[in-house]
């Protein structure tokens, strides 16, 4: 029996899903991310080094309320991925409800705390004599708005997985102008404080989360408010969250660099050194921009792909995705590499300790940007394979190398030890990932894996009863009128006269579970043209057999048949 395995077919549709996934989220990632830089660039401007220092200070405070964000919102966004490859919406919206109470709960309690304990903290974080008062009031400010604040970090990773990146692009836009609008009027127009900096921030951002409300009352969402409790078969809450925690550990991991950097930099330099750590932390953010847009699409499609037991699939996300990144990273970090007076010169830098020190330290950030990418990457592939453990094993490679190697560097060349020791962590988390994790698998070569068939091209007549007949080699006759009678009429019916640009056609073997056949397939008309037309939540489950699933995510549509062996 001859093996039909042709793999540019489904690589064009997760190019093109990719493409519309990434897209949206680079610039709301760009809006978004915009915002604390504009306001570093206002503080640095309007009010000093002194306090533009003390947003060196808070930032670790600022990277613990992403981690938390990023826990909830990549963990609940995985769930709500790996839902719509089952096509279980009564236990996303389960899922979803869940996680915003228990980021709720998790994110008043560390506020609250952090209120306490504002001062000890502060020290504890090298605030200096001339900058402390500016930290205590901007650190404050933001306490009392964590919740937008990590509502709407969260939210950007769920959304985006429940079909609705434009909400997110439309909400991060509007939150960067409200926040560049206010620090301008605030600071510039009013001559106000450093804590009007941090106003304007949180209340563009809950401006920004309320837009999001809308998406929860949508028919097809899958994240719906439901009473936040847990039924029989649903995931526990720690396996919700389980997948986000690679996410989390890796802000964690920043928190405890920056610390370990402004411990350097402060012993070394001072206020001089605590606002060099502070431009580099905003070229992070800036580099973060393309690093996480480009990377984060791996998790919602290779977790899609998971949920149908597509492991070709997941490897075909894997390796296309990286490459797709690299086009989107590669031409930012080579223009910053060249040119590293462009981004300190956004900053009004006078200092002369800083501007000898700033070049090199922006050009060893930017390559270390890469190896950054490569590990954001390959963690959210195992995020999304439920391989968490492995991921979490990475970073705390990186932590125990990071801080080991930058406070021996401290004593050779101590301005640039934070950089070398950070772009040390990533190599070595990098290669472990790789040949440890055995994650090289499917980036050079291609493999079947647990795919039968795997075919497509343009939906043509001609094509789909050549997809007929290879399909007859491997199913039973009852399996293939169930193909003709149940999932290629849907197909007819839906798309129409308009054909679509590109379809593929899978049959999957679950070894002892049986097969299932999946016709995914690209089309600006909706799967579901109205609500009669949808399936009740309790019949879209993994579970069912001989009956055709259709679902939506990310511009493909897919339609599945599962057989039991």
């Amino acid at each position: 029996m001859e093996q039909h395995i042709e793999y540019e077919y489904e690589n064009a549709l997760i190019r093109r899903s990719s493409t519309h996934y990434i897209i949206p989220a680079m610039i709301g990632l760009i809006f978004g991310q915009l915002s604390p830089v504009i306001g570093g660039i206002c503080i640095s401007q309007s009010l000093g080094e002194a306090p533009f220092s003390a947003l060196s200070t808070v930032e670790p405070v600022n990277l613990i309320f992403s981690a938390l964000g990023a826990l909830a919102g990549v963990g609940c966004g995985i769930t709500v991925s790996k839902c719509s490859g089952s096509g279980d919406k009564a236990g996303a919206a389960r899922a979803f409800s869940r996680s915003v109470l228990a980021l709720t709960v998790i994110t008043v309690a560390f506020a609250v705390f952090m209120f306490i304990f504002t001062d000890p903290i502060l020290k504890f974080l090298r605030a200096t004599p001339e900058n402390i008062g500016y930290a205590r009031e901007y650190l404050h400010t933001l306490l009392f708005g964590s919740l937008p604040i990590v509502y709407l970090f969260a939210g950007d990773y769920i959304l985006t997985d429940d079909n609705d990146p434009q909400v997110v692009l439309h909400a991060n836009v509007v939150a960067a102008v409200l926040n560049v609008l206010g620090n301008f009027v605030l600071l510039e127009v009013f001559h106000m404080g450093i804590g009007a900096s941090a106003f304007s921030l949180v209340f563009s951002e809950f401006v920004a989360v309320l837009m999001f409300i809308p998406h929860f009352h949508r028919d097809k969402s899958l994240c719906r408010f439901v009473m936040p409790r847990k039924e029989e078969g649903d995931p526990s809450l720690l396996s919700i969250l389980k997948p986000g925690t690679p996410m989390a550990i890796m802000y964690l991991m920043f928190t405890i660099q920056m610390i370990v950097q402004n411990l350097v930099l402060a012993h070394e330099s001072g206020t001089s050194g605590l606002g060099n750590s502070a431009v580099v932390d905003n070229l992070v953010l800036f580099l973060t921009i393309f690093t996480a847009s480009a990377s984060e699409p791996v998790m919602a499609l290779a977790s899609s792909y998971f949920g149908e037991g597509n492991r070709c699939g997941t490897l075909l996300v894997k390796r296309t995705m990286f490459r797709i990144g690299l086009v989107f990273v590669v031409p930012i970090v080579a223009i910053l590499i060249l040119f590293p007076q462009l981004f300190i010169g956004l900053f009004g830098v006078n200092d002369p300790v800083m501007l000898e020190s700033l070049p090199f330290a922006i050009r060893i950030v930017c390559l270390s940007s890469l190896l950054t990418f490569t590990n954001d990457s390959l963690v959210n592939y195992l995020s999304a394979t439920e391989r968490e453990n492995l991921a979490n094993i990475s970073y705390g490679i990186q932590i125990v190398v990071n801080i080991g190697a930058t406070l021996l560097l401290a004593r050779v060349v101590p301005m640039d030890a934070p950089w070398y020791g950070s772009m040390l962590s990533n190599g070595c988390a990098c290669l472990f990932l790789l040949i440890a994790g055995k994650l090289i698998r499917g980036f050079v070569k291609m493999y079947p894996e647990n795919a039968l068939l795997l075919t497509g091209g343009p939906a043509e007549h001609e094509r789909i009863d050549q997809w007929k007949q290879y399909a007859a080699e491997l199913l039973t006759p009852e399996q293939m009128t169930s193909v003709e009678t149940k999932l290629l009429p849907q197909f007819e019916a839906t798309v129409a006269e308009e054909r679509p640009h590109m379809c593929s056609f899978t049959i999957l073997d679950h070894d002892e579970a049986g097969k299932s056949v999946i016709l995914r397939f690209d089309h600006k008309v909706k799967l579901f043209a109205t609500d009669q037309e949808e399936e009740p939540d309790d019949e879209e489950l993994a579970g069912v057999y001989d009956t055709c699933i259709a679902s939506e995510f990310n511009t493909l549509h897919r339609l599945m048949i599962n057989f039991k062996r």
